[in-house]
């Protein structure tokens, strides 16, 4: 054989498995373009048939019913897709950064297989690289109430707090009003108007701007929980020093506050409620890292000064059993 054409052999050889590679990676590429679209209009419709035509064999017919059920529930919790933006890439894993219009942002992972088909698609929480450190409040703030209220979470251990076994909720508190009766609700209670807390005010702890608000939801008929609505109606509000305020299970139709507007320390936000995953009408209320419900780091919240079980205290972290008041 000519010298040349032996070595233009040997050369088209080498070249044959790195073309193939070529053209499935650009193959993937136009696969995903079509997939993430499909993704984005399955998630926004609540239903999953948009994207079961890119289901490979690994994705069973059991799966993608569960599948479009977890579609439903996390509309629901984070509503609609705003953004999805590519992150990483590998081989076949494909990252994804969503942001959804619930003040969420979560993360999607897309695999596909030799045929450009999903393989898996795993939904979850979105991690921030570099997100802002926040251990404690800075503010000085306020009860978030007027009147004696009672701690039922609060502290800085698991057993007095069980929100601290979650490093998004750590740190967060539910308060609710005990009665004369040394219970949080009248004799026998069949509604949300037989206990205290239920339509009680809920006041700014410190000036600030609110930047999210959802109302909608309708109190749960206790005992009844809500959990596809989590927070149920909700305001967040972010104060001078970039700490991000979040008060949950507000009463129906009650926030009194906009996206956008300014506000001073004890103005009215909301009325106490029983909204979203909520066992009796309380307040969730918590301090956190960054704007967002899905992947924040709670922080230790401080009350500059406050009435604790008749005696006055300074700087003070609520704990469980706690009656306060400003």
């Amino acid at each position: 054989m000519n010298p040349l054409l032996k070595s233009a052999s040997k050369t088209f050889l080498v070249l044959i498995p790195v073309l193939i590679s070529s053209l499935f990676l650009s193959a993937q590429e136009n696969e995903i373009s079509v997939i993430k679209e499909a993704y984005i209009q399955s998630f926004n419709e609540g239903n999953v048939s948009k994207l079961s035509g890119y289901f490979g064999s690994q994705i069973s017919k059991s799966k993608s019913a569960q599948l479009n059920k977890n579609l439903i529930r996390a509309l629901r919790l984070v509503g609609s897709v705003k953004s999805m933006d590519l992150k990483t890439k590998s081989g076949g894993k494909y990252r994804y950064k969503v942001v959804h219009e619930n003040l969420s942002t979560l993360e999607v992972v897309f695999e596909l297989d030799s045929k450009g088909l999903l393989s898996s698609l795993t939904l979850g929480p979105y991690t921030y690289k570099n997100a802002p450190q926040l251990e404690r409040s800075i503010s000085s703030l306020i009860l978030p109430f007027k009147g004696e209220w009672y701690t039922f979470w609060g502290g800085k251990t698991t057993a007095q707090n069980y929100h601290n076994s979650s490093p998004q909720m750590r740190g967060a508190y539910d308060f609710l009003v005990v009665g004369d009766n040394g219970r949080s609700h009248h004799n026998g209670p069949s509604k949300n108007e037989d206990f205290y807390a239920f339509g009680k005010e809920i006041i700014a702890p410190v000036d600030g701007k609110i930047i999210f608000t959802s109302d909608g939801v309708i109190d749960n008929d206790w005992p009844a929980m809500n959990r596809d609505a989590a927070y149920g109606n909700v305001v967040m509000m972010e104060t001078e020093n970039k700490e991000y305020l979040v008060f949950a299970h507000l009463k129906l139709n009650s926030i009194n506050v906009k996206q956008g507007q300014k506000v001073n320390q004890g103005d009215l936000l909301g009325l106490c409620g029983n909204s979203g995953n909520s066992t009796e009408p309380h307040l969730h209320f918590q301090m956190q890292n960054i704007p967002d419900f899905s992947s924040p780091t709670g922080a230790w919240t401080y009350f500059e000064k406050v009435k604790v079980n008749g005696h006055t205290r300074e700087d003070y972290l609520p704990t469980k059993g706690d009656i306060i008041s400003n």
